[in-house]
């Protein structure tokens, strides 16, 4: 969150069942608001990304706890709860989707990815080939 640039930014990572590497996608969405409105506008962006792709058996993974809870159990309140009720429709474009909380140690390229946005315009894409710039945190988050 960048909040005097007026902008979050977003990190989504795709992995293989095994935890390979197969995409990635980071970008800024121009925004001002409270944290757990960011973090579930970061979700919807990684949801509306995914749904494009294609895939249909995902599990998501947040370590934002808070955004967890609300998309396990509806739970939110004036914005927050509105952009978590976009969440859970874009759910449903999936065949088979789980929904989960790790932890920040474990999530570390999507943490990456969000903060390179503060020097990076546009949207950055890769798949098959990491950024060169998470290759590193991608080694450590596999383990």
């Amino acid at each position: 969150m960048f909040e005097k640039e007026g902008f979050i930014g977003v990190g989504c990572v795709v992995r293989d069942v095994d935890g390979g590497f197969i995409g990635a996608r980071n970008h800024r969405v121009p925004v001002s608001m409270q944290h757990r409105e960011t973090e579930a506008v970061s979700l919807k962006e990684a949801l509306s990304w995914i749904k494009q792709t294609g895939y249909m058996y995902c599990i998501f993974e947040t370590d934002a706890k808070l955004i967890a809870d609300a998309c396990k159990e509806l739970k939110g309140i004036a914005y927050f709860h509105t952009i978590v009720s976009d969440c859970l429709k874009l759910f449903k474009h999936f065949e088979n989707v789980l929904f989960d909380f790790v932890s920040r140690s474990a999530n570390g390229v999507t943490h990456k990815l969000a903060r390179a946005t503060h020097f990076m315009l546009g949207i950055h894409e890769s798949f098959y080939t990491a950024l060169e710039f998470v290759r590193d945190i991608l080694l450590i988050d596999f383990i």
